[in-house]
């Protein structure tokens, strides 16, 4: 279910009840998530929105989240020239300094457990490009359209859906894992499985990561078992 944060009054969409096994938790970003206080500078936040090839900082105070600051929020900026004249709130938001004068207070977040068919409807229902995802009250990743087309992407053409035991998501979550563990070499690993059996096929860059990343997808849900062949990258 969506939750209104930081201010917000809106009432959240309708709640799909769906048996689909697709989860926030099951798509959403949990590496390269990056945090900024309040305090952070605007310069600051555009630094590390383009060093680290995302579309949005998370503000959190006392480890909250209170806001979040996008690209659109870094448009019309005084410093390039792009600022609006005949709008005097965007005025001053192209001439702020801190991350607190220009981030979106107003927030709709989801739970992990929230399917991915409410998290759609969130996107649509509030006009917005991503969503955080939180446990309790502790943000633990993002859901943005990006990731809902990489989920997309991964599955076989003409799929007619998942099921509550499907190995197209493992594969999925799988790939996901390897993405956060450096030094696992995901895009020289080929990930097939089937009944819940994975099997890894490539190579590794770091040994000492293997075992890690092993027992990492072997505590995916519905995992039964991992059979890992990957060798070691040998360096020339």
């Amino acid at each position: 279910m969506a939750t209104a944060l930081a201010g917000g009054t809106r009432r959240p969409p309708r709640t799909v009840r769906s048996n689909v096994a697709i989860r926030a938790k099951d798509i959403m970003t949990r590496a390269n998530l990056i945090t900024v206080t309040p305090q952070t500078s605007v310069h600051r936040v555009a630094q590390l929105l383009s060093e680290n090839h995302v579309s949005s900082v998370l503000v959190l105070q006392n480890g909250s989240l209170v806001g979040i600051v996008s690209e659109g929020d870094l448009l019309h900026r005084q410093e390039l020239g792009t600022d609006m004249d005949d709008d005097s709130a965007g005025k001053v938001k192209s001439h702020a300094m801190r991350a607190s004068d220009i981030m979106t207070r107003t927030l709709v977040t989801v739970a992990e457990e929230t399917s991915l068919a409410d998290v759609v409807r969130v996107l649509h229902a509030y006009h917005v490009r991503r969503v955080p995802v939180l446990r309790d009250k502790e943000v633990v990743g993002l859901v943005a359209r990006a990731d809902i087309m990489r989920a997309l992407a991964s599955r076989p053409e003409g799929s007619s859906g998942p099921s509550s035991r499907d190995d197209d998501m493992i594969r999925y979550q799988a790939i996901e894992t390897l993405l956060s563990m450096p030094g696992t070499s995901p895009w020289e690993t080929t990930i097939t499985v089937k009944n819940g059996v994975v099997e890894l096929d490539g190579a590794v860059e770091m040994e000492k990561m293997r075992e890690p990343s092993r027992i990492a997808i072997e505590a995916i849900p519905d995992v039964v078992e991992v059979r890992d062949r990957r060798a070691i990258i040998q360096p020339y």
